[in-house]
């Protein structure tokens, strides 16, 4: 079982509207302050967060999504599907979909404490 949460504010990107509400109602109903948007934000929104969840959809493709991705450092989570590659982005934790456990929940719990998320 998770320990309380800290405060802590969480956006997440996610284009597709049913993953984006489900994620909403778990993060609100373990404590988290939720902030959505289909698509990547404009950079200076950016720092207001404490964690990022980033489905691999709306992930933006060329060297400024390098850029700027690798600047969030260890505040991203990358929701990445079952098929395919996973998009090799520096410091995200990468959680495949469909998510069936407390995994997510976890790695969010540690990123906005400030445990480390290399083991998982």
């Amino acid at each position: 079982m998770l320990s309380p949460v800290p405060v802590a504010s969480i956006l997440v990107v996610a284009p597709d509207a049913d993953l984006r509400q489900s994620l909403v109602f778990v993060l609100q109903a373990s404590g988290f302050i939720v902030n959505t948007c289909t698509a990547w934000p404009p950079d200076d929104q950016l720092g207001q967060f404490d964690a990022i969840i980033l489905d691999e959809i709306a992930v933006p493709r060329g060297s400024y999504a390098d850029i700027h991705l690798a600047a969030l450092h260890d505040r991203i989570i990358l929701l990445a599907g079952r098929g395919g590659p996973v998009p090799n982005i520096p410091h995200a934790c990468v959680v495949r979909k469909p998510l069936l456990d407390s995994l997510l929940l976890d790695l969010l719990q540690s990123l906005v404490t400030g445990g480390s998320t290399a083991s998982k």
